[in-house]
């Protein structure tokens, strides 16, 4: 089990801003501008840890990792995180505009 910890944790990330969609904040619905703000960040990052672990910066406990690695010598687990991790700051942004924005329209009101 301990394998499958990090993805776990990325699972409940997930699942713990996943509310935030549902009160409005439209990241998930809107998939094209999802992946442009993510396209960027993943791209920079993997290039980055590529870097990192061929120069034997860092590295990674294989006791917590699937065994299943991209180009590069990357964890799935890694690109994971790189797409959830920015996904749930968007959530929570998005989700805090908007209800920012419903509280200023409350008190104007």
């Amino acid at each position: 089990m301990n394998h499958l910890q990090y993805l776990i944790v990325m699972g409940l990330c997930v699942a713990i801003t996943l509310p935030l969609e549902l009160l409005g904040a439209r990241v998930y619905r809107r998939p094209r501008r999802w992946v442009l703000a993510l396209l960027p960040v993943v791209t920079v990052f993997l290039i980055w840890d590529a870097i990192a672990i061929a120069a034997g910066v860092w590295g990674y406990d294989a006791a917590y990792l699937t065994g299943i690695t991209l180009p590069g010598n990357i964890p799935l687990e890694e690109l994971v995180f790189f797409v959830v991790v920015p996904t749930c700051g968007l959530l929570t942004y998005e989700t805090v505009t908007l209800m920012l924005g419903r509280w200023k329209a409350r008190d104007t009101a």
